[in-house]
């Protein structure tokens, strides 16, 4: 058997595995772990860029946070598996294929108010529960501000700070709140 046809099974065995540990062990850490540790030996010498942008474990994390982290890994790695397998299974143009999804992803959507982004926040996989609900909070104070008659630059001196905070966010979060500050 050729290298890329081992490659092509492996990956096929590998989506399998995913599915398995995704729907019956969702939250068991130890479980999680050994799957993204295997993704990685698996493809990190095979698939340019693989593990390119994933998020380190932290031990002051909760086991929850961990659970949560070692999901998104998980997903990021299998997106960029399922991309490697569209490109016929070639490194070749694979970049470009990641930039165009991102790219798809991030799309800046200016006529979004405030409950729209809260389901868009809502309904972002990448992200975790505790960070939804940090800028749901947050969403919430900014939208009390927007709605405050008061002049533009008042409302502007007293969201000052959510901008500092959002600069500390996911780029994906910031796409979807800075629109928000046109409203004011």
């Amino acid at each position: 058997m050729t290298e890329e046809k081992e490659v092509q099974q492996m990956i096929e065995e590998d989506f399998a595995q995913y599915e398995i540990v995704w729907t019956q062990f969702y939250n068991d850490k130890e479980t999680m772990e050994a799957l993204f540790l295997m993704l990685i030996n698996h493809y990190i010498d095979k698939i340019n860029g693989f593990a390119e942008g994933i998020e380190v474990l932290s031990a002051y994390q909760t086991i929850e946070q961990q659970v949560e982290t070692c999901r998104k890994n998980i997903s990021l790695l299998i997106e960029r598996m399922k991309l490697f397998q569209q490109n016929n299974y070639s490194n070749d143009g694979l970049f470009d294929l990641y930039l165009e999804q991102e790219r798809a992803k991030d799309t800046i959507i200016t006529e979004m108010d405030f409950t729209a982004v809260r389901l868009s926040i809502g309904m972002m996989e990448e992200i975790s529960s505790i960070e939804k609900e940090e800028v749901i909070v947050k969403l919430g104070e900014i939208e009390e501000i927007c709605s405050l008659p008061l002049t533009r630059k008042r409302k502007w001196d007293k969201l000052r700070q959510y901008v500092v905070w959002i600069s500390g966010k996911d780029v994906k979060i910031a796409l979807k709140l800075l629109p928000l500050f046109l409203k004011i």
